[in-house]
């Protein structure tokens, strides 16, 4: 169940010993320890509350590990692995499914604590209520972002298919009472609604750019990428399109060349010039992965032998799928390709006894360390959106609007920069010539998988084109560990998580769970 417990249980021993000792000498009052009447007195603390915000999104159950490798590589079948999303049998009582629940909620009651006292708190000076201004603006972001994320995994339909369908609970203030806790699930077109609200007051607010300390904070054109996406998801081309058009024409942002796309994805090309939002994290010898360290926990999984655990490795017919296109030796690493080892020599990767074809995944898993020599910890950056997936979304968006020659060069212009060309020349021997229609709209589609490779996309676009079945069953080759797939419709959704079943009295499970 949805709960904030922390908060609960502090505000109820509060009461009963204010109760209990309201008439003895113990009626004390310590002014120097925090609670949750006094935490919020000073300004300092709306940051210390947004940074942990942020770090929800980073830590081990979303994007610093779990999420990222048990959800979003498992469900798409980019990943060969024996877990129950590889094998299409999830049910309300998986663990990966709890955990995802459980670190998207965490996100939403973080930037609810914040949005709450907001309000209340008296600003020093104009400087101090600008610097409220943009947490709060901030915070809306965040609890959109994981809404966004929460309606595409529960939602059990599309916006556009059918926007009344059951999706999550909307949580849009600190629960005080039991009862505040039950909350049946909203729609997916109430979802959605909520997340335009939220994305609109962030965009109202935001700066187009950060200063060098704060460069990982949610920008105002991240912020116009992210509603642009939203409504590509709702099935509104004109206002999609608008939204990328303001990005695409900022001027801000470029695709990197390609002598540096492979470091976007090894910690060497940090808030380049192609990123709209990256998670930041550093090598922390201090605290591993699982005691909170500073670093991802995604190259301990998918690290080539030797380097990492190595269990969770690309799927086969994904390399066959790749063909002979250059972005597999940007996602992927062979057999025979050198990568440090423990001691830092570089040495060939290996085959994983795990994976059809010896490959090992390579976004965010580094090449020239070996995170077992860095305390577990991986300190390459996530990207959350890159322009090339703006490229590539406004180009479907221009495609569904019949706008085919724009959409034709968008799709080239990604394409002429994975070659090794300059992204605005027509290059004869890559581009797509010629196609327009359905046959423009599978190439752009097939364009996206071969770019955007674990990079946590895939799921979501299989989902929202209704092609999942198609999908998913050409994965019943060439893998190692997760058996048979068998598709059944249920499998578009997550189920609501077994404990929020039994737990809370208001909601519905999910049909066919």
């Amino acid at each position: 169940m949805i709960r904030y417990i922390t908060r609960f249980i502090l505000l109820y021993l509060i009461a009963i010993l204010c109760y209990s000792c309201s008439d003895s000498f113990l009626d004390i009052t310590n002014q120097n320890e925090l609670n949750s009447d006094n935490f919020y007195e000073k300004i300092e603390s709306f940051d210390l509350a947004l940074n942990g915000t942020y770090d929800a999104v980073k830590n081990l159950d979303l994007f610093g590990q779990t999420f990222y490798v048990q959800t979003l590589l498992a469900l798409p079948h980019e990943s060969d692995y024996w877990n129950a999303q590889n094998r299409n049998e999830v049910t309300s009582a998986d663990a990966n499914v709890y955990i995802a629940w459980r670190g998207w909620y965490r996100i939403v009651a973080r930037a609810n604590d914040i949005l709450e006292n907001a309000p209340k708190y008296e600003a020093k000076t104009p400087a101090e209520a600008d610097q409220l201004s943009k947490i709060v603006a901030q915070a809306h972001f965040l609890r959109g972002f994981a809404y966004f994320h929460l309606v595409r995994l529960w939602g059990e339909d599309s916006y556009a298919n059918d926007s009344t369908r059951l999706a999550v609970p909307l949580i849009l203030k600190v629960a005080s009472t039991k009862s505040e806790m039950m909350k049946p699930r909203a729609s997916v077109g109430q979802v959605y609604t909520q997340i335009i609200k939220d994305f609109e007051a962030a965009e109202a607010v935001l700066p187009v750019t950060w200063d060098a300390n704060n460069i990982a904070r949610v920008s105002k054109y991240a912020v116009k990428g992210f509603l642009g996406q939203v409504y590509l998801y709702m099935g509104d081309n004109d206002k999609a399109k608008l939204y990328f058009e303001e990005v695409i024409g900022n001027g801000s942002y470029a695709l990197v060349p390609f002598s540096r796309y492979e470091d976007l994805f090894q910690g060497k090309d940090e808030f380049s010039e192609e990123s709209l939002w990256e998670l930041n994290y550093t090598i922390d010898m201090q605290q591993n992965i699982w005691e909170n360290g500073l670093g991802s926990g995604i190259a301990l999984v998918l690290a080539p032998p030797g380097r990492g655990w190595s269990n969770c490795t690309p799927h086969g017919v994904n390399i066959d799928r790749f063909g002979n296109d250059p972005r597999l030796k940007i996602a992927t690493y062979a057999p025979e390709d050198l990568v440090a080892d423990v001691d830092g020599n570089m040495t060939p990767a290996g085959k994983s006894e795990f994976n059809y074809t010896g490959h090992s995944f390579k976004k965010y898993v580094p090449k020239d360390y070996s995170v077992y020599s860095t305390n577990r910890n991986s300190g390459i950056n996530y990207l959350i959106m890159r322009l090339a997936d703006v490229y590539l979304m406004y180009a479907e968006v221009m495609n569904n609007k019949g706008s085919d020659a724009i959409a034709l060069e968008y799709t080239n212009k990604v394409r002429r920069r994975a070659y090794g060309y300059d992204p605005n020349t027509p290059v004869d021997a890559v581009d797509f010539k010629n196609i327009a229609g359905t046959q423009l709209r599978d190439a752009i589609r097939e364009e996206r998988f071969r770019e955007l490779f674990a990079e946590g996309h895939r799921w979501y676009d299989i989902v929202r084109w209704g092609i999942v079945e198609e999908e998913v069953l050409k994965y019943n080759v060439k893998n190692v560990t997760q058996g048979t797939i068998v598709y059944q419709p249920k499998d578009y959704y997550y189920p609501i998580p077994l404990q929020e079943v039994d737990n809370n009295t208001s909601i519905i499970p999910s049909t066919g769970y």
